[in-house]
Formats: structure tokens, C-alpha cells, sequence
């Protein structure tokens, strides 16, 4: 293997816990790390993407539907039911340590992949299939909302040099795969890649880099010094100028630098987004200055060039979500005007984290936006925060309150936890709601908003139930068997039974923090394979000896069942 790619690899296995995984699986994870966008990874947890042993062909499968990933028809379900547009992806990945690139592999990975997407015979794989069903699902079901035939992302990643990437006869492998996936007829847009050495390398840069990019401002006006503002600065910035800050090397829509913008893009049939779409397309685009509220930039540093110029770097676009998208959607439209359409900028450059903060609350305070999206920035949020990093309890665990915040940082990725992580354990573990906490983040949030994340909740109780959680992961890697891992969340309720042997009592309660206590105690334990594993066979049990289905574990009535197993009935 190449030693940069051998010295990338090594430091993920490190950062991800995998130095007991076997060298093939890691490197699959390895190369999902580096293709998946950060959305769909913020989303899971790295080992989940893991296909079953025996899996041929295929590597790791990824269907995501609105940006959400999808396991199995379940979800599906879940996801499309409720939204009157769909948009689906599927991301495809063999990986390979190889230096060399055997043409032959391509083709077979491509044949395996037109198998998936016509959801021929997978039983024999049973992660797959789900996947493949889910697929079938959206067309049986929902085909009349889709916006558009499901995009295909197909990524043969090696650690070959550029030479061989760039083969004829390895371009014409992947053209040919490309060509068999668009004969079928019933899906969008298609690519397929051969990735090596420099292919991972760049990605790698690109996603562990802090981003930089020099703009001309065409009109701008410094602020007074204010406290904590190392500058700011009121502006306009032409569309070509524009796009440098949202776009990246290859001229895609770099999504990390929305990471701090409290809400994703509603899509180009939201009625503001048309509007301004339909701006773009008229001769009333040059009144885009007064007709927008343009985009809000904060940056950690800023460092003035020759004319108007400035070069900024580790920056996110806190508000102007929309705003970018929709240049972005219609920059093939404004042609030679692109340089001629003006947007307002304010540039706040700051490395205080409470005012970037306080920026971000302002900046979208006159904006409808869902009480869960301001989540990261109440009073609760910023304590909890603090006890993580005091961490008394030593459970070394790093809480992202914003998402981004510990870009480029060296800690380990599998002990920051995010407060969608938060909602998910603490739900599980203390108010017994597993069955809910597999839920997506908004609905999640809608169930059990008002009983979490309380300004008179104890703090040890969310740190307990994260540290739980990350330990059960570290079961899962270490010898626990991954079949349980579907029921991950009652299994953690399951734990908190044994040990306590009662219910937990209320966040808010004194005695919520001895029994944190009592719990963290047992999780520092050497045996945690062993103490989870029984709690395993706890839900098998309550399920009558066999794994529940996806289905029977998001129902109330089986955690009902489990608990009564466990305690009892509950007092009346």
C-alpha cells in the first residue's frame, strides 16, 4: 500500500476505534469515511455500514432517501409517507487494498449492482436485501413523488496509482458499467468511479483540511471594533464570487459549509426559494441586492489582499441557506451576467465560540424556524457542553453541541457524540422509550421534546446514558454480536435494568444521580461484552427466543413486554 495512504488508514483506524477489525473491513469503512457525504456519516455509526460477512460484490450499500439513510422498507415508509416530494440516492462501494485494478472486478462489481437495483435474489444477505426491498419500495409506493428517477453513485476505490485510474481500459470497465445501470430505465443520474491513490488522498484533504478561499468584495464597508468581533464587514459580492465560498474543487455544492445554518435547503419548489429562482431568470435579477437579504459569513480568520480582496478561511454560511442554493441551482442560467448579479454580504470574522453562537441565533431569529433546529443554542445545551469537557464522571466523552465544532480537531470520532446521539441514548436508557429512539431527528424531538434537554434536568443522567451507548458500540467491535444491533437501544434499556433493578427515576430528581452513578460504575467494568450480551438475551427472551422483527421494535407494546420481563408490571 502506498505509506500516505498506509498513514491515512492507520490514523482512521485510530480516530475510529477499529485496530481490532480485520484489515479488509476497516479499510471498506476507511473508503465510505472518504466517498459518503458527512450528512449521511453524521447519521450513523461507522460499523453499521458494514454489509454481512458473506456478502460478495458489494461492500457497503447506502440508500438515502430526503437525506435521511433508510435500512430497510420500514423506514421507507417512515421517510416517504409524510413528504410530498422524494429525492433517492444510492451509494455503491467495493473496496480494495490493491495497488493494481483488476478490470475484471469492475464489471462483476457492476454486474452485482444492476442484481441490487433490480432486487434480484439477496436472500442469502439479508443487509442487502432490506436495502434492495426499501429500493422497491419507493417505486411500488411512492413512485408518483419522486422529483426525479434515483440518483446512482457507484465507487470502485483502490489504492492504485493515477496512472491506472486513468487506463482506457479502466475508463471503458466503468463506461461500460455506467452504460448497464442507464439501460435500465428506471433510474436518474448515474456515476461510476475508479478511485486511487491521489482520488483518496484528495478526499481525504477535503474533508480533514479547514476551508479556505479568497473573494473580491465589490463594495464593502468595515464595522467599529466590537467585543469579540476580530472583524466584520458589510458588502456586496457578485454570483461568480459567490459560488467560490459554496461550491468545491470539482464544482459541486459543498455542503459542510452549511454545517452552522440551523436549517437544509427546502428545495427549489419552496415558494421563497421559486421567487428567488425566478429573480435569477428575469431582467429584475440586477434588483437582487435590495430584493435579498443575501448570506451571513462567519470565519475563524481573515486576511485583507490587494483591492477588495479578502481570503478567509475556516468559514460557514450561518444564514443565506436558501439564498446560496438557489444561485447555486441557477448559475448555468445567468451565463456571462454571473459576474453582474450582486448579493449582500456580512462577513463576521471571530474565534469566540459564544458569539459565533449568539450570530447564528440573530441571524435566524426573523426566520420561521423549528424549535428543535435552535436546539444547539439553549442555555441546557451550553451546560451540557461544559460538564462534558469538565467531564468529572471520566467518561472521555466529547459533546458536539454544533455540528462542525470539532472539525480539524484531534479527538477521537467515535467518543464525540451529537445531540441527535444525546436524544437517541437518553431516550432509551432512562425513559424507556427504545422503540422511539431509532426515530429521525425531527420526530424523534416531537415525541419526546418536552421531556428532554429540561433547564432543571440533572446533567449526569445524559452523560451516563451517552457513555452507555458509546459502550455498547465498543461491545459491537469487540466480540458482541453485531445480529443484536437492530435492537441496540432496547438492549440498552435492558442494561439499565439489570444493573438498577428497578425504574430510573425522574431527570429532574437527586436520585437520578446515584443511579448515573451506579451506572457508570458498571460500565467502566473490564466484561462489557459479557454485560451486554445479557442484556441481549433479556430482549431475545421477552421476544420468545427469537430477534424482533424492525417492525415489532418500534412498537410501545414490545418494550411494554420487555420491561414487564424485567420488573415487572409498573405500580399502580
Amino acid at each position: 500500500m502506498n505509506p500516505l495512504i498506509k498513514g491515512l488508514f492507520k490514523e482512521f483506524r485510530r480516530t475510529q476505534e477499529l485496530e481490532q477489525f480485520k484489515d479488509s473491513d476497516a479499510f471498506e469503512l476507511f473508503a465510505a469515511s472518504l466517498v459518503l457525504s458527512d450528512d449521511v456519516l453524521s447519521q450513523v455509526q461507522m460499523t453499521d455500514l458494514l454489509l454481512d460477512a458473506s456478502t460478495i460484490g458489494i461492500d457497503v450499500a447506502v440508500l438515502e432517501i430526503n437525506g435521511q439513510v433508510a435500512w430497510d422498507s420500514e423506514d421507507v415508509h417512515g421517510l416517504c409517507r409524510t413528504s410530498g416530494k422524494i429525492e433517492v440516492s444510492v451509494h455503491l462501494i467495493q473496496a480494495k487494498q490493491g495497488a493494481h485494478i483488476v478490470t475484471a472486478e469492475i464489471l462483476g462489481f457492476g454486474h452485482t449492482v444492476t442484481r441490487f437495483l433490480n432486487n434480484e435474489d439477496f436472500s442469502s444477505y439479508p443487509r442487502l436485501k432490506a436495502l434492495a426491498d426499501g429500493l422497491r419500495v419507493v417505486f411500488d409506493n411512492y413512485a408518483t413523488n419522486l422529483k426525479a428517477s434515483p440518483a446512482i453513485f457507484v465507487y470502485y476505490v483502490t489504492t492504485a496509482p493515477k496512472a491506472a485510474t486513468v487506463d482506457v481500459n479502466v475508463e471503458s470497465r466503468s463506461a461500460a458499467v455506467r452504460d448497464d445501470i442507464v439501460q435500465l430505465g428506471f433510474v436518474g443520474d448515474v456515476i461510476v468511479r475508479a478511485l486511487g491513490t491521489d482520488d483518496i488522498h484528495e478526499s481525504w484533504v477535503k474533508k480533514n483540511h479547514a476551508n479556505e478561499v479568497e473573494i473580491q468584495l465589490e463594495k464593502q464597508v468595515n464595522l467599529p471594533k466590537m467585543p469579540g468581533i476580530d472583524q466584520a464587514i458589510l458588502g456586496v459580492i457578485s454570483v461568480l464570487e459567490l459560488l467560490k465560498l459554496i461550491r468545491d474543487d470539482s464544482g459541486l455544492l459543498d455542503e459542510r459549509v452549511f454545517y452552522d445554518n440551523v436549517r437544509g435547503f427546502k428545495g427549489a419548489d419552496n415558494p421563497v426559494n421559486r421567487q428567488i429562482i425566478s429573480t435569477l431568470r428575469s431582467p429584475e435579477r440586477s434588483l437582487l441586492p435590495v430584493l435579498n437579504n443575501g448570506v451571513t459569513v462567519v470565519a475563524s480568520s481573515y486576511t485583507p489582499k490587494p483591492g477588495d480582496a479578502v481570503a478567509i478561511s475556516s468559514y460557514q454560511i450561518v444564514n443565506g441557506c436558501q439564498t446560496s442554493h438557489c444561485l447555486y441551482l441557477a448559475q448555468d442560467s445567468l451565463a456571462d451576467l454571473i459576474a453582474e448579479v450582486y448579493v449582500p454580504l456580512r462577513l463576521v470574522v471571530t474565534r469566540d465560540e459564544e458569539v459565533a453562537t449568539r450570530i447564528i441565533r440573530a441571524t435566524n431569529s426573523q426566520t420561521e424556524v423549528q424549535e428543535n433546529d435552535l436546539l444547539a443554542l439553549s442555555k441546557f445545551q451550553k451546560k451540557l457542553e461544559d460538564s462534558y469537557r469538565l467531564d468529572e464522571a471520566d467518561v472521555k466523552l466529547t459533546y458536539e453541541r454544533r455540528s462542525g465544532q470539532y472539525y480539524k480537531q484531534d479527538v477521537t470520532k467515535t467518543r464525540v457524540l451529537t445531540i441527535r446521539d444525546q436524544m437517541r441514548a437518553v431516550s432509551a436508557l432512562f425513559l424507556d422509550l427504545p422503540h422511539l429512539a431509532s426515530r429521525y431527528t425531527n420526530r424523534l424531538y416531537g415525541e419526546v421534546g418536552s421531556a428532554i434537554f429540561r433547564d432543571d434536568h440533572k446533567l449526569l443522567p445524559y452523560m451516563a446514558s451517552a457513555f452507555a451507548a458509546y459502550r455498547l458500540e465498543n461491545a459491537f467491535r469487540s466480540g458482541l454480536d453485531p445480529q443484536y444491533k437492530p435492537a441496540r437501544y432496547h438492549v440498552l434499556m435492558a442494561f439499565k435494568y439489570q444493573i438498577l433493578g428497578t425504574r430510573s427515576a425522574t431527570l429532574e430528581s437527586p436520585k437520578i444521580e446515584v443511579q448515573s452513578e451506579k451506572l457508570i460504575t458498571a460500565l467502566k467494568s473490564p466484561d462489557q461484552v459479557d454485560l451486554f450480551r445479557t442484556a441481549a438475551e433479556a430482549v431475545i427472551q421477552a421476544a420468545g427466543g427469537e430477534l424482533p422483527s424492525p417492525d415489532r421494535l418500534k412498537r410501545q407494546q414490545f418494550t411494554t413486554e420487555l420491561v414487564g420481563t424485567l420488573v415487572g408490571p409498573p405500580d399502580h
